[in-house]
């Protein structure tokens, strides 16, 4: 099995109960925020190394690191092929902090996306623009509907429902 196909158990929680799975995610969130935390002090946007030297660094199992990339993959320039990462697999990525910003808001990871290194990355300026974009990609609009009675959209001047309603 495969650092990712571990992952992936852990995500369906394979095996475990609900105080089991609770402990877990509050134990991992907890490290993922001062991963986070830590990465935008330093205002560090490479990740490279192997995954067993993430690890140690962060005090995360090779799995979890394997985890934590796969949360950030879509925020990175080039995403990294997670199915064949290995404990002594090398990766060199980039962080796209916009990126980021907007897929911590699409996630709803209010601890991530409120953490006060934040503001030394993005203005606030740029940070409202973000959130904006995100608002605005969830927002569904409706446009205006032509009723019964309207003249028909097509020009005949009919009613609508004389015309391209019962077509």
């Amino acid at each position: 099995m495969t650092l990712f196909d571990s992952w992936n158990s852990i995500l369906e929680g394979d095996g475990i109960d609900q105080a089991q799975s609770d402990a877990f995610w509050n134990s991992y969130l907890a490290k993922e925020k001062d991963i986070y935390d830590a990465l935008l002090t330093a205002k560090q946007n490479k990740l490279s190394g192997t995954i067993k030297e993430f690890g140690e660094k962060h005090d995360l199992e090779p799995v979890l690191c394997v985890g934590f990339l796969d949360g950030i993959n879509t925020s990175l320039d080039a995403e990294v092929d997670l199915e064949s990462l290995t404990e002594e697999s090398s990766f060199d990525a980039t962080i796209d902090f916009e990126k980021l910003y907007f897929n911590m808001h699409k996630a709803k990871a209010e601890w991530l996306y409120k953490l006060p290194a934040w503001d030394d990355i993005l203005s606030a300026e740029k940070q409202r623009e973000i959130k904006r974009a995100y608002g605005e990609s969830v927002t569904v609009r409706v446009e205006n509907k032509v009723g019964r009675n309207d003249p028909c959209p097509c020009g005949s001047g009919k009613k609508y429902k004389k015309c391209c309603l019962n077509k």
